[in-house]
């Protein structure tokens, strides 16, 4: 890999459209907005600092150190689906998810997380600005929701407790994967997760010294012969992941309607005919990640011309 300068990389990529100093220098408290949904804080940033964003993700920020073997989120080429799939020939799971995930990342493990991999990315001078870039991308001294960098930076974040959590697994015979700040841990017996809870916690102040901890509300073990839902997926007895039945039922209402009547479709989908096609084509592709088998009943009930044209519809970005 030849390294550059920040300096020459950005203006490479930006051909004089937007001013470097700028990006080294503007008051970032200027660049954002914030909003409330559902009861939570997120940080929008303006067309500039998106775009600042954008460049630090291509040429540093996926480059930052993760554990391919745990990791699925926020990667090209895997998702939920995956990090579920490992799983399904396990007979006890236990799923958890850390508590105020982002908000609980500051920026001294922030920055530390970047140098640990500045070696990685094809910057030449990035240990000049490291404190810049972390200005760039934290708010109130700790990462928002709702940046771009954000993931990436989370997903790094973990990659020390991924490797301990692994390891320990690993000993023992378990199954461990994380997306996002969703744990799963899954084995073929219930006495090989005696004490996996306590296990977590501990690593996760080991790592964190308190930062980070196992959410006890969102904390559930569950086995075979229960339902097992995982990140909103479900495993059959005969190990096939899918989606849930409470979903089928819905996207087949809502298939129903588009395909027979279009005035309870728009009401079904909250009176806004753009917004419920843009709907049904996030669910139907969602499917499509998930479940060919359960797609391919879908095009014979329902047809596979309506199936396939609001697969490839041209949702709004």
């Amino acid at each position: 890999m030849t390294k550059k300068p920040l300096k020459d990389l950005f203006d490479a990529m930006y051909h004089g459209k937007l001013d470097f100093t700028d990006f080294a220098e503007c008051d970032v408290s200027l660049c954002y907005e914030r909003t409330r949904i559902k009861n939570r804080e997120v940080v929008r940033p303006n067309k500039k600092l998106k775009t600042y964003h954008s460049f630090l993700n291509l040429f540093l920020f996926e480059y930052l150190k993760i554990d391919e073997e745990v990791v699925f989120s926020y990667r090209k080429g895997v998702n939920a689906y995956d990090a579920v799939a490992k799983h399904s020939g396990s007979s006890c799971f236990f799923q958890t998810d850390l508590t105020d995930f982002f908000k609980s990342i500051d920026a001294r493990l922030v920055k530390d997380v970047i140098g640990d991999s500045l070696h990685l990315a094809p910057i030449l001078d990035a240990d000049n600005y490291i404190d810049r870039i972390v200005e760039l991308v934290v708010v109130d001294g700790a990462l928002p929701v709702g940046f771009p960098s954000s993931p990436l930076i989370s997903n790094s974040c973990l990659y020390g407790f991924d490797k301990k959590l692994k390891s320990y697994c690993d000993k023992r015979n378990l199954i461990y994967t994380r997306y996002s700040d969703d744990i799963i841990i899954s084995g073929g017996s219930r006495d090989a997760l005696l004490g996996i809870k306590e296990s977590v916690a501990g690593l996760l102040d080991e790592c964190f010294q308190g930062k980070l901890s196992v959410n006890c509300d969102k904390s559930k073990f569950t086995h075979s012969g229960n339902k097992i839902k995982l990140l909103g997926m479900v495993i059959l007895p005969n190990q096939k992941v899918t989606v849930d039945i409470k979903f089928k039922k819905e996207l087949e209402v809502m298939l129903h309607f588009y395909i027979n009547d279009r005035e309870r479709f728009v009401d079904k989908v909250g009176g806004d005919f753009r917004v419920g096609v843009e709907k049904i084509t996030g669910y139907m592709n969602y499917v499509n990640t998930i479940d060919k088998d359960y797609l391919n009943k879908l095009r014979k009930k329902y047809g596979s011309t309506v199936v396939d044209t609001l697969i490839h519809h041209p949702s709004k970005k």
